[in-house]
Order: C-alpha cells, then structure tokens, then sequence
C-alpha cells in the first residue's frame, strides 16, 4: 500500500497551489514526500521542491502519454512516504472541450484519491451544491473529502461543514481563512518563480496555517492505494547508455523552466549536467561538449544579461564552432539580436539568429501543439513528429525561412512554422519533455560526443 492523493480546485485561482504547498511543506516536517504536477507547469513544481526538498515530476498525458505516466508515478512515488499531486486548472478541465488529461482523467488512471479545494467565501448551503456537482459529474473519480478556502472565521467554517456533511456526506478536512501573507504572488505567465521570492514569502506561516486549520493526520489516514497491475517500476534506461559527456545547463533567476524527467533522460545516457548561470557567470563550465538552455524570464532580467558580455560573447563562440545547442522558448530568445520590452526597450543578446525577441501583452499560440519536424537537428530527424507545449508572452521578428516545425494545435487546422537551425543550434518555443523521445537524447548526446571529437 501506498499513500498518495491528489489537490485539485473547482476552477483555476481557487487555491490549490497555496494549500498543495502548504500541505507539502508542513507534511514534509515529518514525512519524506514526493511532489507531482498534473499537466506542463515548471514553476508549480519549483514550488513543490522548495517545500518537500524533492524534485517534483509532471504527469501529463499529452506529452508523456499514459504508460509513461504510470511507470514514472511508480517509480518515483517508490522514493517517499507519501504522494502529493497538485492538479490543473479545473478538476474536469482537459485538452479542448474534453477531459482528456484533466486532473480527474489523471486521478482514475492511477487510481488515486482526490481532495477537491472550493473557494467558500460567501457561501454557504450552496457550497454542497457545487461539491454535488464535481461528484455527480463522474463518479469514477474518487473525490474522498474538501478543504474550503477563504472562509471567513471559525463559525463560517463550521455552518460550511455542517451543510457539506449533512447534504453530501463527504469529509471536510479543513479550511485556510483569507489571508494576504500566504497568497502567493502573480505575473505574466503564472506564479512569481520561487528563486526570485523565498526570501520574502512568509512559507513558515503558510505550514503553521495548515497545521493550525487543516486536518493533515485524516487525509493520511485516508489516502492509502493500491498502485495498478499494470504499474510496473520501469528499471531499464530510457535512452541507451553511452560515455559520458558533460553539458552545460544554464540555470538561474531568467532560465529555470526544466523537466526533472528531461534532465534525468539525459543523465541515464551519459550525460554530466553542469550548471552555469548567464546571470552571474562569466565563464561556462570547463571542458563541455554541448549546451541546454531552457525557458524561463528572460525578459524580466533582460537588462542584466545583456550587460554580462563576456557570457553573451562565449556563447556566441561556442555555437559558431559548431558546439551542440539546445533553446527552448526563453532560451531561443536569448539566442535572438535584441529582446524589446513592453516599453519599446533593447536589450542587446546573443544574436546567433537574426531576429528580434518582442515582449506582448497577451500569451501567443497558448497550449499544447505538435509539430511535424520539417528537417534534421541535433534532436529529431525529418519526419518525426513531437508533442509539445507552447507558453510565452512574445514573439520573433525578422527575415527567416529555413523553419525546422510546423506546429499546429491538437485536432486542428491552425498551424505555424517554428524553430531555427544554426549549425548544430536548434531553437523553439515549443517545450518538449525529453522523456518522451528517447531516440532525440540518444542523437543529441551523439552530436556531443562528435563535438568532443573533434567531428562537427
């Protein structure tokens, strides 16, 4: 038996994040736990690792598919005592219209109990309504209690249980009052990032919350399952084994949107992962043979990157040479001439590819894609076809048509070219987790292997 459940809202802004963190870091004062995400969120899971001390994994079906989501839930809920999974938005929202991939659809997959958190203030018989309706609405998913948020006293928490108990006969593992410490702060694309406000952010008071409101010892109490049949521990690597080669990850305040699994992939197949920091360093680390710089903020620290030349200037060197590049979303902007704020600013950058990087006031393309590869890179080969994931707040300007995607959003016919080629450089704004393609971390890390030989 394993204990494992699953925090999921009625809808996006409801809590869940601040209650998952919550009951994380107070559980982890006692317990080893292992934090995971339902969809394709990097700063959530940040999150999860600053307050439990693990690394936090996502289970998306989209981009890892379903086999892969059981055998990583398996193996990694085998590392800890106790499985915490924050959910996605709503509990039923999915990709399009559907439920596919949704938190419920995750939650019945593996077969894990969920706590549902409701917004409570201003309400009260109505609260059992609404809960009525998230259990009515499929009653394969096993919905084992709530925890209401923004309840306004103790007496309004009690008048709540009391309805929820009586109309639902459910449990009611407890309440967060509203409480501006403990809510944690918002930008353009979601959460502040964890690296820029730990210092600030009152985390103790949010555990001591949870302590104090929240009845963590019953939800263990009822969180025991049993991991499917078909669940198996997958013991064997993901990509095949090779010599090991070091790669430079760039990773600080601006660059930090990363997938623990694509990290792991990659060290499973021999890679040394080094990171540095386009920040603060002025050096990359010694002796690499290839380079990943994933997404992240890097207009929000645009100004600082741009007056670190020496980086700037290495790293043009390296990709001119021929080293091995992977840039992803943040990365491929700061492979662009200039990034230009809202406010019509330039900030000088890299400027491996002829574009510009031009911040928007609204997300572009948002969501899931795929894309058909249209011509060999250090990564995938023409004709392959990646599931992937767009998030960001800008787009490219300039002359180019040598696209490497053609990226269109699942089941439909809006479509786009995307992703440029250097010599051994690829760069996108389509997030991949690596996980999934086995065979491209087996050729990057060949490239790499070449590079070190002296073969470009």
């Amino acid at each position: 038996m394993c204990k494992a459940f699953m925090i999921a809202g009625t809808h996006s802004g409801v809590g869940k994040t601040t209650i998952t963190l919550g009951i994380i870091g107070y559980l982890s004062k006692k317990f080893n736990v292992v934090p995971f995400k339902v969809g394709p969120d990097y700063i959530d899971t940040s999150y999860h690792k600053f307050a439990s001390g693990n690394f936090s994994y996502n289970l998306d079906i989209y981009m890892l598919g379903e086999d892969n989501v059981k055998k990583l839930f398996a193996k990694h809920i085998a590392e800890g005592d106790v499985a915490v999974v924050e959910g996605v938005m709503g509990l039923y929202d999915g990709i399009n219209t559907t439920s596919y991939g949704s938190s419920a659809y995750v939650a019945k997959l593996l077969g894990i109990p969920v706590i549902l958190v409701v917004d409570a203030s201003g309400m009260a018989a109505s609260v059992s309504a609404l809960i009525k309706g998230y259990i009515d609405y499929d009653r394969d998913v096993k919905i084992i209690g709530v925890i209401l948020n923004k309840v306004g006293s103790d007496k309004h928490y009690n008048l709540l249980k009391e309805c929820i108990v009586r109309d639902v006969g459910i449990k009611v593992f407890g309440y967060l009052p509203p409480d501006a410490d403990i809510s944690l702060p918002e930008r353009h694309l979601g959460l502040t990032p964890v690296y820029e406000m730990e210092k600030n952010y009152k985390f103790d008071a949010l555990y001591d919350n949870v302590g104090r409101f929240i009845d963590a010892q019953e939800i263990l109490d009822t969180c025991d399952i049993d991991l499917k049949k078909e669940v198996s521990i997958e013991k064997k690597s993901v990509a095949e084994k090779r010599e090991s080669v070091k790669i430079a990850i760039a990773y600080d305040e601006a660059f930090n949107f990363y997938y623990q699994d694509s990290f792991d992939a990659l060290k499973e197949a021999g890679a040394e992962l080094l990171p540095f920091s386009p920040l603060h360093d002025e050096a990359l680390p010694k002796d690499i043979s290839g380079i990943y710089i994933g997404g992240g903020f890097p207009e929000v620290f645009a100004d600082k990157l741009s007056q670190n030349v020496r980086m700037l200037s290495l790293l043009k060197h390296n990709i001119d040479i021929g080293m091995p590049v992977y840039a992803e979303c943040g990365g491929l902007m700061y492979l662009t001439k200039r990034i230009i704020d809202l406010d019509g600013n330039e900030h000088k950058m890299i400027g491996v590819f002829d574009l510009d990087a031009i911040m928007t006031k609204r997300l572009i393309n948002f969501g899931y894609v795929e894309a058909d590869v249209l011509q060999d890179n250090v990564l995938f080969k023409k004709g392959d076809v990646v599931m992937g994931h767009v998030f960001h707040n800008s787009k490219v300007s300039g002359e180019f048509n040598n696209f490497v995607y053609d990226v269109h959003k699942p089941n439909s016919k809006e479509n786009w070219l995307c992703g440029y080629v250097y010599k051994n450089c690829l760069a996108t704004y389509v997030h991949v987790n690596l996980f999934s393609y086995p065979n491209a971390v087996n050729r990057f890390i060949g490239k790499c292997k070449n590079y070190a030989a002296g073969d470009v």
